[in-house]
C-alpha cells in the first residue's frame, strides 16, 4: 500500500512537471530531497541514540525493577492479572521509552511485553485483557517530552521546537484517559454479557 502511494505521487510528479514544462527540474528536485532525508535522518539518529543509549544504561543500573516497584500500585491498578515480576518491568521500560517520545525503541519493549504477556496467558486466559489494554495506552502513548517530534521540528529550523510539549502533553493525556476508560467499559460489558448469558442458561 505504501508503494504505491508513493508510486503515485512520484507518477504525478513526472505528469505535473510535464504539463508545466518544469521537467529540468525533475533531477535536481529529486537529488536535493534525497540530500535533506538523509540529513534529517542522521540529526534524528543522534537523538535516538542518545536516549537509546540513556536507556540501556538505566537497564545496567537495574532503574527497571525499580521503576516496576515504585508504579507497583498503578501496574496493579491497570494490569492487576500480571504477576510475573520480568513482565512488569518490560512494561515499565516500553511506558518509559513511549514517554520520552522514543517511539521506534518503544517498540522492541513492548513486543517483549506482549511475548511474556502472552506466556502468562496460556496460563491464566484474564491476561488477555492486560494485552488489550497494553496496546490501548501503546496506541494513545501518553507522552511527557515528544522527544521524536521536537528533534523534526529543531531539525527543520523551528524557533520554538519545544513550543508543543504542553498541547503534546494535554493531547495524549486526554487520549489515553479515554482510551483506558473505554477498554475498562467494554472490559466489564463484555463479563456482564458473559454472566447474564450463563445465568440464562442455568
Amino acid at each position: 500500500m505504501l508503494q504505491a502511494i508513493w508510486g503515485g505521487m512520484i507518477l504525478i510528479s513526472i505528469i505535473f512537471a510535464l504539463v508545466t514544462g518544469r521537467t529540468g527540474q525533475l533531477l535536481p528536485g529529486a537529488l536535493a530531497g534525497a540530500a535533506d532525508a538523509v540529513s534529517l535522518t542522521v540529526k534524528l539518529l543522534a537523538g535516538y541514540l542518545f536516549f537509546c543509549g540513556m536507556i540501556e544504561i538505566m537497564k545496567a543500573l537495574c532503574v527497571p525493577q525499580k521503576l516496576s516497584k515504585a508504579m507497583n500500585p498503578l501496574l496493579r491498578l491497570l494490569f492487576p492479572s500480571i504477576q510475573r515480576s520480568e513482565t512488569k518491568e518490560a512494561i515499565v521500560l516500553n511506558f518509559s521509552a513511549n514517554l520520552l517520545g522514543l517511539g521506534n525503541a518503544a517498540t522492541p519493549m513492548g513486543i517483549a511485553a506482549m511475548e511474556r504477556m502472552e506466556e502468562e496467558r496460556q496460563e491464566n486466559r484474564v491476561v488477555l485483557h492486560g494485552m488489550y489494554l497494553f496496546l490501548v495506552i501503546n496506541a494513545t502513548s501518553l507522552q511527557l517530552l515528544p522527544t521524536t517530534v521536537i528533534a523534526l521540528r529543531a531539525a527543520s529550523g523551528s524557533a520554538q521546537p519545544e513550543a508543543i510539549l504542553l498541547p503534546t502533553l494535554a493531547c495524549t493525556t486526554l487520549s489515553t484517559l479515554v482510551g483506558v476508560g473505554c477498554a475498562f467499559f467494554c472490559s466489564r460489558s463484555r463479563r456482564a454479557s458473559r454472566t447474564c448469558r450463563t445465568a440464562l442458561k442455568e
